[in-house]
């Protein structure tokens, strides 16, 4: 009944939509295919599990464009050097899941630690998107950032 709130909600989605249609997704993205698609999780919140994993997996070799983007969301990041803003952005976005109330693990929304292998296994199958990924992911890493999820 909110009409505002609705055009405000209808904004952001427009606007999410041009910017992941003028920017490849990666290792987020694959990886949180298969949790949908195995456990029936919505893909939202299946990127919203895996998201400050892969961002601190992935600052380990490109801290720059995570330190770059952290303090247009979090205006607080700017001081920092881009190893420190690019660790305080991965914590900052997963307090946001927090605050707005996502489940926080994958064993939270029921996906039993004995499926990580299998997503793993199946995220490698999204070349696609991995190749975009500033750090290569193997299948083992993939795994690595599943079992932080869980």
């Amino acid at each position: 009944s909110d009409r505002l709130a609705r055009a405000d909600m209808l904004l952001g989605a427009m606007l999410a939509g041009q910017a992941f249609a003028n920017s490849p997704v990666a290792a987020v993205h694959a990886l949180a295919y298969p949790i949908g698609g195995h456990f029936k999780i919505p893909h939202g919140l299946s990127n919203a599990l895996v998201l400050a994993h892969v961002l601190r997996f992935n600052a380990v070799v490109a801290p720059a464009p995570y330190a770059e983007m952290a303090p247009y969301v979090f205006p607080a990041l700017g001081q920092m050097g881009p190893q420190e803003a690019a660790a305080a952005f991965a914590e900052e976005m997963a307090a946001l899941a927090e605050r707005c109330g996502l489940e926080a693990r994958l064993r939270d929304v029921g996906i039993p630690q004995d499926a990580l292998d299998l997503l793993a296994r199946d995220a490698m199958n999204q070349t696609r998107l991995l190749v975009n990924n500033p750090r290569l992911v193997e299948e083992s890493d993939a795994r690595a950032i599943y079992q932080a999820a869980w």
